[in-house]
């Protein structure tokens, strides 16, 4: 992307404009506001996964004990993924807009690139929470849930004894009318995987439509929401975000969700881990802010900071950052349906 100050030539003053600068941008970050955040330690993400290997018998009456065995633990472990926002804005934009009366959004132009770039930020990480899987990125749900075939925190899932760290995939093939009965089987499915049901599951709007038209013959089934209560607490659905609740699940739309493609997530498993960050340098104290995220809808708490950069010039230039990565704590409590008919 090209780098562009905020400039003079990129304002616009001295015409008078009613109210505020509306903007045109989409950048909801559902999922990213959903899941909950933790704090993380240290140089990776890393928990204990424990499979089966303890040992229970019945046996005849006086028998010795001969056969013994104890449940097994791998490694699960994640690098940081690094997410920063930049700008810059030119000494004479900020001067010139702090003496024009309109927009009102351009009068603070420091505060509303900043508010800018967070959302930017929010829209980005939301984005590859699903597709995210690189070097310095979220390893997102389309690896961590939606393929039993990789590798993921470093455990190999083809390896026979590693089936335990397998998510429910289904793919027909192509693409297959969603039914209710395809809900109940994956529901029913990761239930008996795991012991536990996903409460939420995250699809793109038109994946939403399809789910809604389902109950169109018998409204009295549907149920939509606003709220929706995870492992986070309870969740406002601000914005529009469309929902459906079907057998204790609650379906959000999300724009980023990959297309024909539903997330069941079980919201005590997975979780969004950051790492505070240290203290500012001694005497740098001024040119350091923390602050939380938000996509404009919603405030995100996730270790997020500004630091002001070196200045060259006439301008004034920060970044904001964040370290994090997203953990799926237990695979198996979640899924993925792919190639749901949109058409």
């Amino acid at each position: 992307m090209a780098d562009v100050t905020q400039t003079l030539a990129l304002l616009i003053l001295a015409q008078n404009f009613k109210g505020d600068i509306v903007r045109q941008i989409n950048r909801r970050s559902v999922l990213l506001s959903t899941l909950r955040a933790v704090p993380g330690e240290g140089k990776n993400v890393a928990w204990a996964a424990e499979k089966s290997g303890a040992l229970a018998e019945s046996f005849a009456e006086g028998a010795d004990a001969t056969n013994f065995g104890s449940d097994g633990q791998d490694q699960a472990i994640l690098t940081w993924g690094q997410y920063r926002s930049n700008f810059h804005v030119s000494g004479l934009a900020q001067a010139a807009s702090r003496t024009s009366r309109t927009p009102a959004g351009n009068i603070d132009l420091w505060r509303r690139n900043m508010l800018s770039g967070v959302m930017a930020l929010a829209d980005l990480m939301n984005q590859e929470l699903y597709s995210g899987n690189a070097a310095n990125k979220f390893v997102g749900l389309g690896q961590a849930i939606g393929l039993t075939n990789n590798t993921y925190a470093t455990i190999d899932r083809t390896v026979s004894g590693n089936e335990y760290w397998q998510p429910y995939v289904v793919d027909p093939g192509s693409a297959t009318a969603l039914t209710f009965d395809q809900i109940r089987t994956d529901l029913a499915t990761i239930y008996t995987n795991s012991g536990s049901r996903p409460d939420v599951a995250f699809c793109s709007p038109f994946v939403l439509n399809k789910l809604g038209s389902l109950f169109d013959p018998q409204k009295f089934y549907l149920y939509s929401t606003d709220r929706v209560v995870t492992a986070k607490g309870q969740v406002q659905l601000e914005g529009g975000v469309g929902a459906i609740k079907f057998d204790g699940c609650v379906f959000i739309e999300d724009k980023d969700a990959t297309e024909s493609t539903i997330f069941y997530v079980n919201s005590e498993f997975v979780e969004i881990e950051y790492l505070p960050l240290a203290s500012p340098v001694l005497g740098m104290n001024d040119e350091v802010m923390d602050m939380g995220m938000s996509d404009g809808f919603e405030d995100i708490p996730l270790g997020l900071r500004m630091e002001m950069l070196a200045k060259t010039g006439d301008s004034d230039k920060a970044q904001m950052k964040t370290y994090t990565q997203l953990a799926v704590r237990r695979p198996n409590a979640c899924g993925v349906r792919k190639n749901v008919d949109i058409a």
